[in-house]
């Protein structure tokens, strides 16, 4: 996909087509960022306590998954006895303060 998209703007000859482009790709941004749920953190790790928070993708295992990675979901980290111990919290993380 990104070849194709960076194929398409190396052929643009054009210098007001490509601001056009770019005006239309920041706006599309701008909309996606104003769609985020309000009570899910702007970044991808978030520390409440002694407990790590942390937005990823993962892989299925299935052989030829076209879909992969999957997510992003978020994973709880924190230190146990020594060892780091992690569990699944889902799409959508809810912070209790």
């Amino acid at each position: 996909m990104l070849k194709t998209f960076t194929a398409i703007i190396d052929r643009q000859r054009d210098i007001e087509r490509l601001h056009e482009m770019k005006d239309y790709i920041d706006a599309r941004i701008r909309a996606l960022e104003s769609q985020q749920p309000e009570d899910r953190p702007s970044g991808k790790r978030e520390v409440v306590a002694s407990v790590t928070y942390r937005l990823e993708k993962v892989k299925c295992g299935k052989k030829g998954c076209k879909k992969c990675p999957h997510g992003p979901y978020w994973y709880a980290y924190w230190k146990e006895n020594g060892k780091t111990k992690s569990k699944y919290i889902g799409k959508m993380l809810k912070i209790k303060e």
